[in-house]
């Protein structure tokens, strides 16, 4: 899915302060209204031992549930509700005590709004969201003192009423992540709580239990490739390296003119592949046949040298990718990616023109006998017994390096720092661009 499309996302890049502690708090609530086993986790970890002996511990009960953003505390309380319990929570980097929060003392009647209110019967939970370290502490005492104000509840009485709680946007995060993995799991995924935990990696990946690639075991291919993720991300918020806006596709975008993507993958073993594709389309392919360029055969990152493997690729489609050829020097009987073959072949070809029997002939010519480039492609199943009436064909490559596992795991040993995989995947980046001798 195109990351333009998450829910919460606003379409420019360009945040106010303002503006994004505003969306952070819209997509909480959001999510706690339409992920009802979030919501109920959530809950629980705010209201702790005594959630069953308040809230749904009868089927026969009827329970009111109402969830509200940006609500004056005029508008929340006045002296007919008679609240058992306040919950004034805490939602920020900084560690709210309970001693802190009683330490205040600024008992100022004023109208102050709450980001974020949830009644439950007579159970109310006020939350105050700072998207950093913000101590938010004063603000959400006040907050609850003006709610028993309107409730005429005196200050002597406060101590009964409210219960301050420190949330912290690593232990909601680590709720949502469990959640999610959870729906995921049992074929139910949210699409509300994944976009809020895309929205809130894309604002700081910190928040999100994610173990560093140190931490797991070459085999979890999951784990390695969502730290990777991260690291992208991280790039991308500085702004000279952009993600790739495709779901299914790790990457970043390229602005040199025989190749617009960089891809990485995570193997089995856990070793990390950087792919690029030249001469994916046409028009990339006019810059490597035209000006013939040399090819390095390795890029240095760091102090070593990583071999390149190059392959061949050939590529069909119209309006989207319909199948593909990989295959190297060896399979060949003769040369392929010539200028003159580039010039005649590549573009549209269209099946009423003739076109499609000239480029098997061609291949036919091209290939090793042993080779079986019909079936490597599935030329009959994608190409000839299909409905299409024409295709686009490139000559491209597929080109990689591999970065051991047991490199990625000395790169990445600390949870808060992803300096050593943004390094590495700006290396990579860099030296791809230089990838043609000119």
């Amino acid at each position: 899915m195109n990351s333009h499309l998450n829910i919460f996302k606003a379409y420019s890049k360009e945040y106010s302060e303002y503006q994004l502690e505003n969306d952070l708090t819209r997509a909480l609530a959001i999510c706690l209204q339409e992920d009802s086993l979030f919501f109920n986790d959530v809950l629980k970890s705010i209201i702790h031992n005594n959630y069953d002996g308040v809230f749904f511990g009868d089927l026969e009960s009827k329970n009111t549930i109402q969830i509200s953003i940006q609500k004056k505390t005029s508008e929340i309380s006045n002296e007919n509700d008679d609240f058992e319990k306040i919950y004034a929570v805490s939602l920020s980097d900084n560690v709210m005590t309970a001693d802190h929060f009683w330490q205040q003392n600024h008992d100022k009647i004023y109208d102050p709004i709450c980001d974020i209110v949830i009644k439950i019967n007579n159970v109310l939970i006020i939350i105050e969201a700072k998207r950093d370290n913000v101590d938010c502490t004063a603000q959400l005492y006040n907050q609850a003192f003006n709610i028993c104000s309107n409730s005429k509840i005196s200050k002597d009485e406060l101590a009964d009423y409210i219960i301050p709680v420190d949330l912290e946007w690593t232990k909601l995060m680590s709720i949502a992540v469990n959640v999610g993995s959870f729906e995921l799991a049992t074929g139910s995924p949210n699409r509300f709580l994944n976009d809020f935990i895309e929205l809130i990696r894309g604002h700081n990946f910190k928040w999100l239990p994610e173990p560093p690639i140190g931490s797991v075991s070459q085999e979890n291919q999951r784990a390695i490739e969502r730290r990777i993720d991260s690291a992208v991300s991280e790039l991308n918020k500085v702004g000279h390296i952009s993600k790739l806006d495709y779901s299914g596709r790790l990457g970043v975008s390229f602005s040199e003119p025989w190749a617009n993507e960089l891809l990485f993958k995570v193997k089995e073993n856990g070793d990390l592949i950087g792919a690029i594709y030249p001469g994916n389309t046409k028009a990339q392919g006019v810059f490597i046949f035209d000006n013939d360029p040399e090819l390095k055969q390795s890029i240095r990152i760091g102090d070593k040298n990583y071999e390149l493997e190059i392959a061949y690729h050939i590529k069909f489609a119209n309006q989207g990718f319909i199948t593909g050829m990989w295959f190297n020097e060896k399979d060949l009987e003769k040369k392929l990616y010539t200028q003159n073959n580039f010039k005649k072949y590549c573009g549209r070809n269209k099946r009423e023109k003739g076109d499609w029997k000239k480029i098997e002939d061609l291949f036919d010519d091209c290939f090793k006998t042993n080779f079986d480039w019909k079936k490597n492609c599935k030329w009959n199943s994608k190409i000839i017994n299909t409905g299409r009436t024409q295709f686009n064909m490139s000559f491209g490559y597929e080109i990689c390096v591999t970065i051991p596992f047991a490199e990625l795991r000395d790169l990445d040993q600390t949870r808060t720092d992803l300096s050593g995989l943004t390094n590495l995947i700006e290396s990579i980046y860099t030296q791809y661009k230089t990838l043609y001798k000119k």
